[in-house]
Order: structure tokens, then sequence, then C-alpha cells
């Protein structure tokens, strides 16, 4: 995000020196890399098992089911990892969980070429890196707020999300690539060598002091403060709201592109990963577009008018019949959904206190976690609608809860603000809203 009323070091304010000048700080690289290659792997395996899946079973319902097994960490332990995360060292935190997911991958794809996968361990693998997706949130994301400083945490926020969009690009395009000619041990592979390389690479960036927590205070304390919290602060309810919209109704469409595009469109994998590419062709424009032109005022309205651009571009994909146009909806799906991608983490980091961060970010993968329902809800439609039919519903609800937040919390589309002054940092008491956010 272009922070374009930030004063940088030297003094201008129309944040390009901020932006770009991070690009000669090692440590930003290093935990942008971890960021890039993670994500790549998290969409190539979404992909891949998905076609893989389908194949096997034939069932839209245990395509679903994939996704929902790699979202159900988040919401069975998302907040008490953001908790957890305040008293620990981040860097050892994610430097140990790279190095295994990294075995982890190496001993699938193992399996995978000496043994026929069932669901069952396609099914374990989904929640092993669905543990694995629990520390993005808590975990690397305020590891970057510590590396760059507060005046420089918008343009990271934003040229992370590029990346991250980016990913969604890369990612399907690889999995249908090693899906096709190297089946499905070739995408573990290549999974665990991407998890190592970040293990590798993460060892450039310093042990940051950053625990604002005392251990003695107690986990019932640290999670009452949270609660009053987000019990005070309308703006930051209705952020999470319009995240938990996106997660249940919108981002589970992306589980049924593979059984869109070999039932209805007739493509093989590689097609079907192009096709899905497109979707991340246009969430990295999204991304572009804020790093280029994004107002401060307008973040709101970015982040919640992205989300409405994405369900009305589901629908009309659900109802296409052709590649082409199906292609053209995916391409302004990808759009909104790198609008509200660049959006998210960044509002909420900007809105609470750096001793709260890891907390909030815990809250978000919970409402991220929150997919884990969609996925089940449109995989059930699916088995029951028809594919295209389940896709619509689904779009056409989300449609409707949109509305419905945006009468409750006017605020997620007014005027954003900055901060006026760095938070105080406090342990152990409430604190009313988020200091220094305009609220529209």
């Amino acid at each position: 995000m272009l922070m374009d009323t930030i004063e940088c070091d030297n003094g201008r304010s129309d944040g390009s020196v901020s932006r770009w000048g991070l690009l000669r700080n090692p440590e930003f690289l290093a935990i942008w890399f971890v960021g890039t290659a993670t994500s790549t792997v998290r969409w190539l395996e979404v992909l891949a098992l998905g076609i893989f899946v389908f194949d096997l079973t034939g069932s839209p319902f245990q395509v679903a089911l994939m996704l929902i097994l790699r979202m159900l960490p988040l919401v069975l332990v998302g907040p008490l990892t953001g908790v957890l995360a305040e008293r620990a060292n981040r860097r050892s935190i994610m430097i140990s969980c790279l190095l295994v997911m990294s075995l982890i991958c190496l001993g699938f794809a193992v399996l995978s070429w000496n043994v026929h996968l069932s669901v069952f361990y396609l099914g374990l693998s989904a929640v092993l890196n669905g543990l694995f997706w629990t520390l993005e949130n808590p975990v690397r994301r305020p590891l970057i707020g510590e590396i760059v400083g507060t005046p420089q945490l918008g343009a990271a926020m934003s040229l992370d999300a590029v990346t991250f969009s980016g990913t969604r690009l890369l990612g399907p395009l690889l999995g249908g690539v090693f899906l096709e000619f190297y089946g499905l041990g070739g995408v573990f592979i290549t999974g665990g060598v991407l998890y190592f390389l970040a293990a590798l690479v993460s060892l450039k960036i310093r042990a940051h002091s950053h625990i604002y927590i005392e251990k003695s205070t107690s986990l019932k304390v640290l999670l009452g403060n949270t609660l009053h919290l987000l019990r005070s602060h309308r703006l930051l309810t209705g952020i999470l709201a319009v995240t938990i919209i996106f997660n249940l109704w919108g981002i589970p469409f992306l589980s049924m592109i593979p059984v869109i595009g070999k039932e209805v469109l007739g493509l093989s994998p590689l097609p079907v990963g192009l096709l899905v590419s497109v979707e991340g062709a246009g969430a990295l424009l999204g991304a572009l577009y804020i790093v280029a032109n994004g107002k401060l005022q307008h973040y709101r309205r970015l982040y919640t008018y992205g989300v409405l651009l994405y369900l009305v571009m589901v629908l009309g994909f659900s109802q296409m019949q052709w590649v082409f146009p199906s292609a053209v909806c995916l391409l302004l799906v990808g759009l909104g959904g790198g609008f509200f991608g660049a959006m998210q983490s960044a509002l909420i980091l900007m809105c609470v206190p750096p001793e709260m961060r890891s907390r909030m970010m815990g809250v978000l993968s919970l409402c991220i976690g929150t997919g884990a329902l969609g996925f089940f809800h449109i995989g059930v439609l699916a088995d029951w609608l028809g594919t295209q039919m389940a896709v619509a519903t689904c779009a056409l609800e989300g449609l409707l809860m949109l509305l419905i937040v945006r009468l409750i919390w006017p605020e997620v589309v007014g005027d954003q603000a900055l901060p006026q002054q760095e938070p105080s940092i406090f342990v152990g008491r409430n604190q009313g809203s988020c200091p220094g956010v305009g609220e529209g």
C-alpha cells in the first residue's frame, strides 16, 4: 500500500523511498522470500490435491474436505498461537517449523512413490500444512513490523501482498505442471525444497526483541484484553466481519474450479492449473494497483468493495460454459481478491498497538479459519445441487451478508487515517479502542 502520508526517514511523504528502500534491507528481503516460498507451496498443493482427489473419488465434497482440513487448525488453535507467539522468539519458531514442514513434504513424496496414497494420507497432509499456516499471521507478519518499524509497515505489507498475489498465479501453474508430468510426488518434493530454502534464508534474520508481555501474565488476562478490544472498537469488528464473509462465502469457490474445469470445460490438469492461475494474475494486478495508486483514505473501501467485486464475478463464473469468458471472470475475481488481500493484514496491524499485534492476528487467523465451514457448505451443496449451482448459491449468500455488514458497520467504507502517534505499551490492562485510527 502506498503510504502516501507517512513521513519517511529522509523527510519525504510520498512513500516511494519508504517502499523501495525496503529492497535494500536484507532482513526484509529474507522475510519476504519466506512468505513467497511458503505461499507458493500452499497454492501449489491446493490445486494439485484438488485435482488428484477429484480423480481419485469423483466427489466435489471430498475436494472441499481437503481445504476444510487445511483450515481447521486456524479455527482450533489460531487465537492461542497468537498469544503464545508473544512469549517466544518468532524467528526461532519460524525456522523450526519450516524445517519440520520440509521433512514432512519429503516424507509424503517418498510415500507417494512407494504406496498408493489414500484420501486419509492426503487429509493428513492438509492438516499438517494447516498447522503451519496458523503461524503466518501471528508470527511472520508481526515479524515484518519488527524488522522494518512502524513508519515503513504499510509499505512492507504492500510488497508482501504483491508477492502473495503473485504466488496465486505461480502456485497453481506449478501444481498443474508437476501433477501432469511428475505426479503427486513431484508436488511434495517441490514443497520440501521450497520450505528448506526458506529456512536457510531465515537465518539472515536477527532475533528481534519483541516480547511485550510478562510471562507471569495469565492467558486469561491476555485473552480478556483481546475480547475487550474487539467489543469496544466497531471498526476492528467490522473489518473482521468482512474477512469472515470472504472466507465463508468467497474463497471456498476456489475448491470447485478444478471440478468445473474437468466437468464443465473438459480440461486436463495443466489447463486447469492455467485457469486457476488467471485468478492469481488478477490478484497480482490488484495488489500492484494498490502499490502504485492506493490512497490511504481509500483503504477501507478497497477492502470492502474488493469483496463485492469478488463475489459478483464468482456469480458470473458459475454460469459460464466456455473457457475464455470463464477466464475473464476469474481475472476480475482475482482483482477484487487482490484489493481485499492487500488491505486485510495492514488495516489490522495499523489499528492495534504493537504489543497486541500477534494476538489480534491470531484472531484474524480464527476468522480466516471459518472458511472451513464455507468449504463444507459448498461441498455439500455441490453434491446436492451440482457444482455450478453451489457456487452461485454461495456467491448470492455472501452478497446478502456483505450488504448486512455494510449497514451495521458503515465504518468499513469510511476514510482510513494513520495512527497519530506510536501506541504506548501496556500489559494486563484493557484498552478501549485502537489508538489513532480514524473512524470515518
